[in-house]
């Protein structure tokens, strides 16, 4: 590929001001919800390695790359130092190797620090010998590097073969936005207390707290319309509902996903059509198998859902056992999509509308995904959260570790709570919370609170 690609991709060298006229940043400019992600103060410390940022696609990660390039400009580093690169149409390493070998030599400035995004890098097979070539080589001895993909298939396969390599770099996993961030993004609010601290509080404590996140149901009611990816917001906030084009965009990467690594569509399409039953519920691959037309076995339908984790598109929950502190892999699990835009395309695709329970537990699922111990290996979920049931079919919605401690929580968005609603919690945990409508109260170890207050203490 000729070096004009790379020239096309990076106007600074010859402008400085040109990254304001970046379309990325045109559009954050523009937007009336501007998302700095959590993730980014850390990465402004510019510190030599690499990064590897993993997520779904159209979350903003290439928005993120070019805001570090306009801080970098905007802090007076040369410009000719920093280099972005989409690798969507390199076809290989070689090609990749060659153009990054093209710019160190053009871009002569050997002993200034070099600073270089390359986004998508999973869309390259073998990318990792091109980083360990330039590494090897001394390119990367003083280089600040970032790496962007939607895979964690190809990005753990791959990011594996660079070890020692890393130096101060890390695994970053973009989630989508929290309801809390969604509020401290429009307020100037610090939320000071944390979901453990329900255990500190007396029941009055716990009623003046609630009292106070009360204000926040409408913008509830907003988020439960969006979901959160940055996007989705904006094209709500603007149009006050989600565009048709929006919901294709996300249908569309729902199923390239799956066919870049030739996977079939029809199957992938039979198991959309079976997933507004299956979000919350306990099944076995076994038994979706019987009812999927052209597969033969659960291996198959294991296979998919495993791409679909790794793609950061849904989540899977395992049973854990509570005696024996581990996880049961071969029990029955639980799905959830990720976010409320892959529920909409979902719902678009089947014609069928899925309960709002159904989407608060998906809600409460995705912000459990902090209390995770690794997601850089994507939402195959052996390090939490889980769910539990019981022989006789009592069952917890989701476990988490919670300082050392597995708490139980269980999810009742209904109007009335009755004690047997949480007796499961009390009798085998003796502990948990209880996620509502309305209801607040403690009982013991029992605390109960509804739905915007327990989401903004995540």
């Amino acid at each position: 590929m000729d070096f004009s690609y790379v020239y096309s991709q990076n106007p600074w060298w010859e402008d400085n001001e040109s990254i304001y006229f970046d379309m990325h940043i045109r559009k954050f400019e523009k937007s009336k919800f501007k998302y700095i992600p959590y993730f980014m103060k850390n990465l402004k410390n510019y510190k030599n390695g690499i990064y590897i940022i993993k997520g779904p696609r159209q979350i903003g990660k290439t928005t993120v790359l070019k805001l570090l390039i306009k801080d970098l400009i905007e802090k007076n580093i040369n410009p000719s130092n920093i280099l972005y690169l989409t690798l969507d149409l390199i076809k290989d390493e070689n090609e990749l190797t060659q153009l990054l070998l093209d710019y160190f030599s053009i871009k002569n400035n050997n002993k200034e620090k070099r600073y270089l995004f390359l986004d998508e890098v999973s869309s390259v097979s073998n990318w990792q010998k091109s980083i360990k070539y330039l590494y090897d080589t001394g390119k990367l001895e003083n280089a600040f590097v970032v790496l962007t993909g939607s895979s964690s298939y190809d990005l753990k396969k791959s990011s594996e073969r660079l070890p020692g390599r890393r130096e101060f770099g890390k695994d970053i996993v973009y989630l989508p936005v929290s309801f809390r961030e969604y509020i401290m993004q429009n307020s100037n609010i610090d939320f000071q207390y944390k979901l453990e601290d329900l255990f500190e509080m007396n029941e009055n404590e716990l009623k003046a707290l609630n009292l106070k996140l009360t204000r926040f149901k409408d913008d509830f009611k907003t988020y439960i319309s969006t979901g959160g990816f940055p996007k989705v917001i904006n094209d709500f906030l603007e149009n006050n509902a989600i565009s048709e084009e929006t919901l294709n965009t996300y249908g569309n990467y729902l199923y390239g996903d799956v066919e870049r690594f030739n996977r079939s569509r029809l199957i992938l399409n039979q198991l959309l059509f079976k997933t507004p039953d299956l979000i919350g519920q306990r099944f076995s691959w076994n038994s979706l198998s019987n009812d999927i037309e052209g597969v033969s076995s659960k291996n198959t339908i294991e296979d998919y859902f495993n791409l679909l984790s790794m793609n950061f598109l849904f989540g899977i929950l395992f049973f854990y056992d509570f005696s024996k502190k581990t996880i049961k892999p071969k029990k029955q699990k639980k799905i959830y999509p990720l976010d409320l835009i892959i529920t909409f395309v979902i719902e678009k695709i089947t014609n069928t509308q899925i309960k709002l329970s159904t989407k608060i537990k998906q809600i409460v699922f995705t912000h459990l995904l902090k209390y995770s111990k690794d997601l850089s290996e994507g939402l195959m979920l052996y390090n939490g959260p889980y769910f539990w049931y019981s022989q006789k079919g009592k069952e917890i919605d989701f476990l988490i570790n919670l300082k050392n401690n597995i708490i139980p929580i269980e999810v009742k968005f209904q109007n009335n709570i009755s004690p047997s609603d949480y007796s499961t919690m009390k009798k085998v945990f003796q502990k948990g919370i209880l996620v509502t409508k309305n209801t607040l109260f403690k009982k013991d170890d029992i605390v109960a609170l509804p739905i915007e207050s327990f989401l903004l203490l995540v």
